[in-house]
């Protein structure tokens, strides 16, 4: 099928817009808006705060890897919440979201991770695509709408949906076991990384393809096992810190 010009055009230009970037996200509507600010308070509160020797202090990570974590975690609140209410700009800060997950995962061997948002950055611009193309051909029967009309998964799709995960969560955790992404090390978790990878796939794709409430549902498993692992990997960072200190 010939992708036409006009289509990347109008897409990238409405995604990457500045006029359109922050005015958006004050468009959030409702339930919507209230989730978005319990997200980024959660954000903010982790980055500043943090708990140690059964008290609370307030101490931000002003590091390198800190700071691009509390990017990468920003820039992710607003991608999810944007694609929920319909608007393209998700995929500029979705973009912008996996550049820097990128580097935070590479710094602490989740290679999965890496390889995951790689792929964001390339279903990414298919959704674009996918979500212009989509808003000209309402266009031509109705006036042009600034929010996307969504589609709804059926229950055999969510069968197949459930038995390609399943089978790509295993293959992707045997490779992760035993092959390294540019160094030497292994992947330290290579199947609850290889499980966040895959639900998210699976997320990405649906909502590249306007499976709106579908892909919430996968969007919040993996979450849970993005946090059990991240938790997991801050956990060892610590005991291996602690023991150089020690030493």
């Amino acid at each position: 099928m010939e992708v036409k010009p006009n289509i990347w055009r109008a897409g990238l230009t409405r995604t990457f817009s500045p006029k359109y970037l922050f005015s958006d996200l004050f468009k959030v509507s409702g339930q919507k808006r209230v989730y978005l600010l319990a997200l980024l308070a959660i954000q903010l509160v982790s980055f500043f705060i943090v708990f140690s020797n059964g008290h609370f202090l307030v101490h931000a990570n002003n590091t390198t890897i800190g700071n691009i974590s509390l990017l990468a975690s920003v820039t992710g609140v607003f991608s999810v919440v944007l694609v929920a209410n319909g608007r393209i700009t998700n995929y500029f800060w979705g973009i912008l979201n996996s550049c820097a997950y990128i580097y935070v995962s590479f710094d602490s061997h989740l290679y999965g991770e890496v390889y995951l948002n790689l792929f964001f950055i390339v279903m990414d611009l298919v959704g674009i695509y996918q979500w212009t193309k989509a808003d000209q051909q309402q266009a031509k029967t109705k006036a042009t709408q600034e929010k996307v009309v969504a589609r709804t998964m059926s229950v055999k799709g969510w069968l197949l949906m459930a038995v390609v995960l399943v089978v790509s969560w295993l293959l992707l955790a045997a490779f992760l076991s035993r092959v390294p992404f540019i160094t030497a090390t292994i992947d330290p978790h290579p199947y609850m990384d290889s499980m966040s990878t895959v639900l998210q796939v699976g997320a990405m794709i649906l909502m590249a393809f306007r499976f709106g409430a579908s892909q919430w549902v996968l969007w919040n498993i993996s979450h849970v096992a993005e946090l059990v692992l991240w938790t997991l990997q801050l956990r060892e960072q610590k005991v291996t810190d602690e023991a150089e200190v020690s030493e």
